[in-house]
């Protein structure tokens, strides 16, 4: 018998998060969607990672785990986890994340109704290291939203971005196209893929929470920000999406516009940064805007943005749907450290017998 082709391939990347992993695992194991694999690549973990997930794999043949020969590094990781699955989607996920019982089958039908799309992203549930929901966030304001690549590009020069890595659901043949994640990059290797996917299809946004993404010390959200990658990234990027660029074309308009706003920003992040007292983060932030921005251009807008800071945090109400409250139910996979086993039903089965076991 011919095995079946996988018409999703959940991609997880790993490193020593053994501790998370039987979460973000088992979501996909409960999905009500049945025709995926999950692709684990392991980034020579130390911490028992191996012998948890292959335990998994002995008991559902749709689990897949690989071990680097050497250390990738988290694009290098990402990207050999996509370029492993066989799926017509990528369904990214990061190891410390996991996804909604609905995710793969929402995520599923909107891409195949929606065949000019090339990336999809959904809502997040927020949440604290113990998988605790805080809060819910990334919402568009309805439903579904399906906007033109040319538009997100736009939406890319005012600062917006397209969600993180456990958000994305991807088009292989696109994925394919663009040649994946850019190694070169320090942090915001989804931001920049995401602005690359733009360039060849558009983009789908569900307000329909799909993911939860979760806070943790050791997570590249928690840590880089302090060395400042993301702030880098978010210079460096710009410069090498919106290209070729001629004196007032399209992309020239994008580059200088975004450049202006970023600058704009920092240049109001100084101050702040350096009177709340951390005065390393202030001086290395004006370090990185003199290498990278524009000062008289970032000058030109700062009163600007200056007035939209205060508008925001002083006078302005924060408009519905950029976050909400947890609703009831949210929450980790299991309860009470129950973990779950998998064994295969009899052959001509398509659905495997899922059981609550204490063996993981």
């Amino acid at each position: 018998m011919t095995p079946t082709v996988p018409s999703v391939s959940v991609c997880v990347p790993t490193y020593n998060y053994a501790r998370f992993l039987p979460d973000c695992i088992e979501s996909v194991i409960w999905q009500t969607f049945s025709n995926w694999e999950l692709v684990i690549t392991d980034d020579c973990s130390d911490d028992g990672t191996a012998e948890l997930v292959e335990r998994y794999a002995a008991l559902d043949s749709r689990i897949r785990y690989t071990l680097n020969e050497r250390r990738l590094g988290m694009h290098g990781n990402l990207q050999r986890a996509v370029e492993s699955g066989i799926g017509r989607y990528r369904k990214i996920l990061c190891a410390d994340d996991w996804i909604a019982p609905r995710c793969l089958e929402v995520l599923f039908k909107l891409m195949e109704e929606n065949p000019n799309v090339v990336l999809a992203t959904c809502a997040e549930i927020h949440t604290d290291e113990g998988g605790r929901p805080l809060r819910q966030q990334f919402f568009f304001g309805k439903q579904l939203s399906i906007i033109s690549g040319s538009a997100m590009l736009d939406r890319m020069v005012t600062g917006e971005g397209f969600g993180g890595n456990s958000s994305f659901f991807v088009r292989a043949s696109a994925f394919q196209q663009t040649g994946g994640f850019d190694l070169s990059l320090l942090y915001a290797g989804d931001w920049d893929l995401g602005a690359r996917l733009c360039r060849i299809g558009d983009y789908l946004h569900t307000d329909e929470p799909l993911f939860y993404g979760r806070t943790q010390p050791e997570s590249s959200s928690s840590v880089n920000p302090k060395k400042l990658w993301d702030v880098i990234d978010s210079f460096v990027i710009p410069e090498k999406i919106f290209r070729p660029r001629k004196f007032m074309n399209l992309e020239w308009r994008r580059y200088y516009e975004n450049l202006m706003l970023t600058t704009a920003r920092c240049l109001v992040n100084i101050p702040v940064r350096y009177l709340r007292g951390d005065r390393e983060y202030a001086r290395n932030l004006a370090k990185i805007v003199r290498q990278h921005g524009n000062l008289p251009l970032g000058l030109l807008y700062l009163p600007v943005q200056v007035l939209k800071r205060a508008y925001n945090y002083v006078i302005c109400i924060p408009s519905w749907g950029s976050s909400l409250p947890p609703e009831p139910g949210m929450g980790p996979p299991m309860r009470g450290g129950e973990r779950i086993a998998v064994r295969n039903e009899p052959s001509g089965q398509d659905k495997n017998r899922m059981t609550k076991s204490t063996e993981f």
